[in-house]
């Protein structure tokens, strides 16, 4: 145990130094404030919306990541965030999210020691059999909040996402305030988009009550958004990624010397590029169950080494940047 230190007697205290303090604290709340991006408790999470803490580095179940197998490992190697969709795995009976319910019972996951961020689709919506919009409001998005919730057997998420965007910004603010519904009525602590250009996510600014609180996109060193990364900087929104393994450049020289000054792996320093460039991400651990505990473990080993910023600049030149503010969309 620590032994106790003796606390002295407090000096007294000019009026003036406690005036001082003051103004500074104001000063110091009100730029915080202005970007919620920069609201961290530690390097490991932030703060997506008043309140609202999610974890940097969330597990993903999309595409050939079986949860049943993933959600383990992900939870044993000490993930506590995972990403879904009411969508994903509609090819099997239940889904995904049938199948990651029983794998967090499995582990005996509590509610409240696990950020959960689900979507419902939009402009690629599976319920009306495509990729049509036609009919969209916002009661649609608030049944489709229902039955994600009905899916995983729980009676709040913390972060509900439009998973793909309408041609249409008018069905696009229907659909937002179908979420903010949703949010009013405590069924999600936060709400945001996915696969939003920027265009289109201005145009929702300018209808939306509440701002989104994250924008998920395709980024990877291969792929660099780095113009919607400053967009939703400036209105103070989280860019998560997703496929940020994509395009990792593992048989390149330059990088394996990175990786092994760092002693990590190079998909370690590809996920690491992805944090320093100021994103969050959903990552999944592949198809291969036997590897999942090792791959867990590296994806959330992230936060013992920084990259400099040569290092950094080595790694950008691999890639190439999305055009015009866009949003690198599929896998």
């Amino acid at each position: 145990a620590r032994t106790p230190t003796h606390v002295p007697r407090r000096p007294r205290v000019l009026p003036v130094i406690p005036m001082l303090a003051t103004l500074l604290f104001v000063i110091f709340a009100t730029t915080r404030a202005a970007n919620p991006i920069e609201i961290t408790r530690d390097r490991r999470t932030v703060e997506i919306a008043p309140g609202v803490v999610a974890p940097r580095i969330n597990l993903g179940t999309c595409c050939g990541s079986e949860a049943s197998h993933a959600f383990p490992a992900w939870w044993a190697a000490g993930g506590r965030g995972v990403d879904t969709a009411l969508d994903y795995g509609k090819e099997v009976p239940g889904g995904k999210e049938t199948e990651l319910r029983a794998a967090i019972a499995k582990v005996g996951a509590p509610r409240g020691g696990l950020f959960i961020t689900t979507k419902i689709r939009a402009g690629l919506d599976i319920l009306h059999g495509g990729p049509l919009c036609i009919g969209l409001n916002s009661d649609y998005a608030l049944k489709a909040v229902k039955a994600n919730l009905a899916e995983l057997n729980v009676s709040q998420v913390d972060l509900v996402l439009l998973h793909a965007p309408c041609f249409s910004d008018a069905t696009n603010a229907k659909l937002w305030q179908g979420l903010e519904q949703a949010k009013a009525q405590n069924l999600t602590r936060a709400i945001g988009v996915s696969n939003f250009q920027r265009k289109q996510l201005a145009a929702l600014l300018s209808a939306a009550t509440t701002k989104p609180a994250v924008n998920q996109c395709q980024m990877s060193v291969a792929s660099q958004p780095a113009e919607m990364l400053r967009f939703c900087a400036e209105q103070g929104i989280v860019f998560e990624a997703y496929a940020a393994l994509r395009g990792c450049p593992f048989s390149n020289p330059s990088v394996q010397n990175i990786a092994a000054a760092h002693r990590v792996g190079v998909a370690q320093v590809c996920l690491r590029w992805v944090l320093q460039k100021g994103a969050t991400m959903a990552i999944g651990l592949g198809s291969n169950a036997t590897k999942m505990p090792a791959y867990a473990k590296e994806n959330l080993d992230l936060y013992g080494f920084d990259l400099s910023t040569e290092e950094m600049t080595v790694l950008d030149a691999t890639g190439s940047p999305v055009p015009g503010g866009g949003c690198a969309q599929g896998y």
